[in-house]
């Protein structure tokens, strides 16, 4: 029976409307939303038209006012508020058609790059510059209304005569919006309206909207040029400028950093306080960053290079939350840092507490000191300085830490952390997941990576699949000498900021650059390596290869040792238990604690030789010692085993015999002697206590006047340069620099020079009366003079100003350049008032290497070391191995060359892309905004060495740049390397796209799309349940079936939908607990209660939990490159 009836299942819209405007002359549609989708299928029929108007509503927001408020208010309440509408303020109707034209331009950012959709982009603007589009939009309030207006056109019949027309004209009423599921799919229902009298009342009408509705012809043909399709960038004396590659490239830019640029509403104002006032304008900059990095995600890095100022970055950021949060701060640091902080804490008001790392112990009933001590359980603010001392996370205080940091205050305060660190990366990328996790313990951190866990990432950055510089960008700080130059340097002849564009004339020493500092120019200094060979065979008195055969070389049969060598049987126990009982508990344990010890304790001795006499002989003394101790042991029946008894071995010398023995039979009565082949291990030890005797008998006659290395330092401080101002000597061993005190100041007869070893001496004193300058806090005692000398170990090499020196004296051989940098960086420091600063290095030569070049010795030096070390190399700490690269660059004098090693691969970053944009904001504000306001999508082609297609995607938080091949496949993602092929200036010419371009780049946009999905799917199935949770959860299944009590079993509904949510790892360790304790019924229940306030549970039930929506994909901009 026929209808007038279209409800998109048997009648389509898109059917009537296509057939009626094949006899349509003009037409009139009034719609809510405008997408160009809707137009695509009546492009064809629209462009043979004489007039299409088009209305559509302001899309300021897709929810009706009674929508709104349906449920909460009453009608009459509804009707004031629609009056109010229709009587808008102009400011507030043109701030609407404002919104609705941003809107059009998302929608065009958002469709597919195809030839169909470019056609169609194209067409329309044809109709609107050929006048015979118009486009309003209705801004006094919503247009609900949907209505299709067709007004016929004139008919005639064969000869040409005009023929009458009963209807005028016909229309659609209804729900379908001008949308392409609109006019198809959506489940609509609309109605033809026949007749005159219903085409003139509708006419009416619309013409009546028409009038009160805003002119939106320009605005769309502005925003459909600035389309993708069209790519109209600017304009130039009147000349439209269509898109370049120096566009695509600083939209990429752009769009990579506009969060770090303080564009956005979480620009923070830094406080005038004293410590900003202090800063330097690159050290403010960290600080705006910083504090970002740290309320989008909880914690972050400051890692800037050695000298740099990060301890005051710190501060300074502590300062900022204190003042704006009221943040209660922690400041968790190394002992010998701990002085140094309080001050800051008192001359800055931090209001913080200061706690050494090396006091964090769990307390004696297993609990965590840090939530139980009033003094530091409601600290908010945790700085960790050195925070690389925590990347090992089995370890008791790395674990306290986590749970500290991870746990709400009393009060619901979630902490924040920030990490200070010069080598956030020590050994394995691992290192730096292990800082991340101190503060973020969900693997899903809210990083847009792919895979979105961060495990998984950092998976696939040790296989090489993923950069960790790419995901680390949001959370970390790191920043180089360079660097801090390029951006913020001047020119030291002209007084100009540094052109970073020109900086290898900077970099190669042609020009110098200087940075401001408390309003004064300060260079960094110039780096001299100086070597300083000396006689390694002289000072052994010819013995030293005889020595070095003694301590033997790595060899695969730990069992076959040459008679003549060091068997180290005592750090390899595991080889000697017999082999049916070696895979069997404990002896598997002892062979994980022990795998190593025999490698190690070969290069301590290897070491120590070099390092000298002193350290060498003493170290000797103790291994003996220790070797008879352990004879004696294993007369008694016990074999001494395990890490507790190794530490009761080298304090031996201070226990009674028989307090020794007790102590060792409580540590290892369940190593079996039995399980040992007693008489191999017995002839083993006993071999070394020979050789270590007959080591001891050939160093002990070797007086310090006879010691060759000894007496070049000696005559080394005697002449220039060292002869004048401080020396700062380094050595890795107290023993070694126990011996030069007392050789450098016989009697303690001078008072300017000290020596400090251990933490137990005052670091601040020393350092105080070192560097005065440097550290103007330090208040001399009276009659204390100033040092010009101090002989130190490592434990000055962190974190102290000690730039009233200009002298470094290292010692010891450098295996690698960590060591050196780090100590250089005591004296190589922003606001240095030297012009250079020196590194004398110490250099062993043999007799007969003497006719030899400086290179070949190194060489031999080298070799010898991997003769001595050969396979056990792996088992040293990465700032331990041997870097030869490094090794001929410290000692042939390339200073230069250390720079690149301490500055690592000079990539470009987001943090340069930062400054690019920085600068151009501050130089050219207008080109800036210019920049800003580039629409998404936009695509062009260039000239590259690297050939492929850029595309650059964006699904809400998540991005990727890619690089892909000729069939559309990635070739690189790289930032580093995407960014290089982009690079350019504003005059590289653009080349014409090619003509697969935009089935490349929608293929890349579908791949991108179907990967987020998958992503969004792995983020939504969170990871399973741990066995404590399942422990936890049949526990309060079993309660709730047990008891009758109604508040109590809504009290246990809440508790299992918060613990069946992923979980922290601290959380969950205290569910491990219970689960061990085999804690049940309300005493669990109590526990669970205080755990679910104490972790602030109740903010991860509820709505907040329900399943994300899938972000659209936008396409950012592209670039054919040939």
């Amino acid at each position: 029976m026929p209808h007038d009836i279209i409800d998109n299942l048997n009648e389509k819209l898109i059917d009537h409307v296509e057939r009626i405007l094949s006899s349509t002359e003009r037409a009139e549609f009034a719609v809510g939303y405008l997408f160009l989708s809707g137009l695509k299928p009546l492009q064809e029929h629209l462009s043979k038209l004489k007039e299409i108007r088009l209305l559509i509503g302001n899309t300021t927001d897709r929810e009706t006012l009674e929508m709104l408020a349906e449920g909460y208010r009453n009608l009459e309440a509804v009707q004031e508020d629609l009056e109010d509408w229709r009587f808008r303020k102009r400011a507030l109707q043109k701030q609407a058609a404002v919104e609705t034209r941003e809107n059009l331009r998302e929608a065009l950012a958002l469709m597919d790059q195809t030839d169909e959709d470019e056609t169609v982009i194209r067409g329309v603007l044809e109709l609107i510059e050929a006048d015979k589009l118009k486009v309003r939009v209705y801004t006094k309030g919503r247009l609900h209304a949907k209505a299709y207006i067709f007004g016929y056109g004139p008919i005639f019949d064969t000869q040409g005569q005009l023929l009458p027309r009963e209807e005028q004209g016909i229309a659609i009423v209804g729900s379908s919006n001008l949308t392409l599921s609109g006019l198809t799919h959506n489940t609509e229902l609309n109605v033809l309206v026949h007749g005159n009298a219903n085409y003139h009342a509708l006419s009416e009408w619309f013409e009546r909207l028409w009038d009160e509705s805003q002119n939106f012809d320009k605005s769309l043909m502005q925003e459909l040029k600035r389309s993708w399709a069209i790519g109209v960038v600017g304009e130039r004396e009147g000349e439209e400028i269509l898109v370049r590659p120096y566009d695509i490239y600083m939209k990429t830019l752009y769009e990579l950093v506009k969060d770090r640029l303080g564009e956005e509403e979480k620009r923070e104002i830094l406080w005038d306080d004293q410590i900003i006032r202090d800063l330097t304008q690159f050290q403010r900059a960290a600080v705006k960053q910083a504090i970002q990095m740290i309320h989008e995600y909880g914690g972050g890095f400051i890692a800037d290079v050695v000298g740099l100022g990060k301890s005051y970055i710190g501060a300074a950021v502590i300062k900022h939350f204190e003042r704006t949060d009221g943040a209660r701060p922690l400041i968790i640091c190394p002992k010998g840092l701990v002085e140094m902080w309080e001050r800051y804490n008192e001359f800055y008001h931090l209001n913080a507490r200061v706690l050494s790392m090396g006091l964090l112990r769990e307390a004696e009933d297993g609990s965590n000191i840090l939530l139980l001590n009033p003094r530091y359980r409601d600290r908010d603010f945790i700085l960790v300085d050195e925070s690389h001392n925590f990347r090992y996370p089995n370890t008791q205080r790395y674990q306290l830490l986590q749970e500290f940091i991870t746990t709400p205050t009393a009060d619901g305060r979630r902490r924040r952390a920030v990490l200070l660190t010069a080598t956030p990366q020590n050994k394995s990328p691992w290192d730096i997941y292990h800082q991340i996790k101190l503060f973020h313990l969900d693997e899903q951190i809210g990083l847009p990576i792919d895979p979105p866990s961060l495990r998984d990432y950092f998976r696939l950055v040790e296989r090489g699949e993923r950069q960790l510089q790419d995901m680390l960008a949001p959370l970390l700080i790191r920043r180089t000498r360079s660097y801090i130059l390029r951006w913020y340097g001047y020119d030291s002849e002209t007084g100009k900021p540094v052109d970073p564009a020109k900086f290898n004339d900077y970099r190669s020493g042609k020009r110098r650059a200087y940075i401001i500092v408390g309003g004064k120019r300060r260079f960094f200094p110039k780096r001299e390596l100086v070597t300083i060979t000396y006689s390694i065979e002289a000072t052994y008195q010819g013995l030293y290869d005889e020595i070095r055969g003694y301590i033997g070389r790595s060899r695969k049969n730990q069992l076959e040792i040459p008679p003549g060598e060091l068997t180290y049987a005592k750090y390899g126990l595991w080889h000697y238990v017999y082999p049916h009982k070696q895979r069997q508990s404990p002896y598997a344990e002892l062979h994980q604690a022990g795998a190593n010890l025999r490698g190690l304790m070969r290069v301590l001795l290897f070491k120590r030789l070099e390092s000298s006499v002193a350290a060498f002989r003493e170290t000797v003394m103790k291994l003996l010692r220790i070797h008879q101790d352990f004879l004696t042991s294993m007369g008694n029946g016990i074999i001494p085993a395990g890490e507790e008894a190794q530490q009761l071995l080298y304090e031996s010398d201070e226990l009674e015999e028989t307090t020794l023995m007790t102590a060792l039979e409580k540590l290892t009565g369940r190593y079996n002697i039995e399980d040992f082949q007693v008489d191999l291990l017995k002839k083993h030890i006993e071999q070394d206590i020979q050789i270590l005797g007959e080591l001891l008998g050939l160093v002990t006659p070797i007086p310090p006047e006879k010691d060759a290395k000894l007496q070049t330092l000696l005559e080394r401080l005697s002449q220039p340069p060292l002869a004048e101002g401080k020396k700062l000597i380094f050595t890795q061993y107290a023993d070694t620099a126990r011996y030069l005190y007392e050789n450098l100041n016989p009697n303690g007869e001078r008072d300017d020079i000290d020596v400090i070893y251990s933490s137990e001496k005052s670091r601040d004193r020393v350092v105080g009366r070192f560097a005065p300058k440097a550290n103007p806090w330090y208040r001399p005692r009276s009659g204390e003079s100033e040092l010009q000398i101090v002989i130190a170990t490592d434990v000055l090499a962190e974190g102290l100003n000690l730039q009233d020196c200009d002298k470094v004296i290292n010692y010891d051989l450098h295996w690698n350049p960590v060591r050196l940098i780090q100590r250089l960086g005591r004296i190589d420091r922003i606001g240095s008032e030297k012009e250079r600063v020196w590194a004398f290095n110490f250099l062993p030569e043999k007799g007969i290497e003497r006719h030899l070049g400086l290179h070949d010795r190194l060489a031999q030096r080298i070799q010898e070391i991997h003769d001595t070390i050969g396979e056990d190399a792996a088992i040293l700490d990465p700032t331990e191995r041997l870097n030869e690269i490094a090794m001929y660059a410290i000692y042939e004098g390339r200073a230069a060359e250390l720079c690149k090693l301490e500055e690592d691969e000079e990539r470009f970053d987001l943090n340069e892309a930062e400054e690019i944009l920085r600068q151009l904001r501050n130089s050219d504000p207008e080109e800036f905004e210019r920049i800003r306001n580039l629409s998404d999508g936009l695509r062009t082609a260039k000239s590259s060495d690297k050939k492929g297609t850029f595309v650059f995607l964006r699904a809400g938080r998540y991005q990727q740049l890619n690089i892909l091949d000729e069939s559309g496949e990635p070739m690189t993602q790289e930032l580093s390397q995407v960014l290089s092929a982009l690079r350019c200036d504003v005059g590289t010419p653009a080349l014409e796209l090619p003509q697969d371009h935009n089935a490349i780049v929608s293929q890349a946009k579908a791949r991108f799309s179907r990967n987020i999905r998958q992503i969004q799917a792995q983020a939504d199935h969170s990871m399973q349940t741990t066995q404590a949770q399942r422990y936890v959860l049949d526990e309060l299944r079993l309660l709730y079936r047990q008891t009758l009590d109604e508040h109590k079993r809504e009290q246990i509904a809440i508790l299992e939908e918060a613990f069946r949510n992923p979980l922290t790892t601290a959380l969950n360790r205290s569910l491990t607990r219970l689960k061990r304790n085999k804690v049940i019924g309300d005493p669990l229940l109590r526990r669970l209660v205080e755990l679910y306030y104490q972790h602030n549970l109740k903010e991860r039930i509820g709505p907040s939990a329900h399943k994300l929506q899938t972000p659209p994909t936008k396409i950012i901009c592209s670039e054919a490159l040939f």
